[in-house]
C-alpha cells in the first residue's frame, strides 16, 4: 500500500474518532440561566456536521483516481481540519467554562490538527505524483 492511501485510511479513522469523541469524552449538558442549552451544545452540533462531511471526504480518498479529484479533496480535508479546531474558538461559536467542554475540546483540536496536517500532506503529495507524471 503507497503512502497515500496509508494517509487516506488515517484521515478516515480520525473523521470517525472526531464524530465519536462527543460520545465517550461527553459535553457539559448544562443550560444558560432562561433554559436554553450552552454554546458548547451548538459548537458541536456543527462539530458533529463537519466531521459527517470529513468522513465522506476522506473515504472518497480512497476511491478517487483522478489528480485533480485527489487535489480537490485533499485540500478540502484540510479546510475541514481547520473547521474543527476553530469552531471551539471563543472568537467563532465557542464552549462553556465548564470542566467537561475542555477536555473534549482539547481533544478535537488535536483531532482536527492531525486531519489538517494529513490533508494538507495528501495535497502536497497528490500534487508532486501529478509533477512528476508531466515530466
Amino acid at each position: 500500500m503507497n503512502r497515500y492511501k496509508i494517509l487516506s485510511w488515517i484521515a478516515l479513522f480520525i473523521s470517525i474518532s472526531l464524530l465519536l469523541l462527543p460520545k465517550y469524552v461527553p459535553i457539559c449538558t448544562g443550560h444558560t440561566g432562561d433554559g436554553n442549552p450552552m454554546q458548547c451544545h451548538y459548537t458541536y452540533q456543527a462539530e458533529f456536521i463537519i466531521t459527517l462531511l470529513a468522513i465522506i471526504l476522506s473515504a472518497s480518498l480512497l476511491v478517487l483516481r483522478t489528480t485533480e479529484a485527489r487535489l480537490l479533496n485533499s485540500f478540502v480535508v484540510f479546510l475541514l481540519g481547520i473547521i474543527v479546531i476553530i469552531l471551539p474558538q471563543p472568537w467563532a461559536i465557542g464552549i462553556c467554562e465548564n470542566g467537561a467542554c475542555l477536555k473534549t475540546t482539547f481533544f478535537t483540536t488535536i483531532g482536527g490538527s492531525i486531519l489538517a496536517i494529513i490533508g494538507l500532506v495528501l495535497l502536497l503529495l497528490t500534487h508532486k505524483t501529478q509533477s512528476e507524471e508531466v515530466i
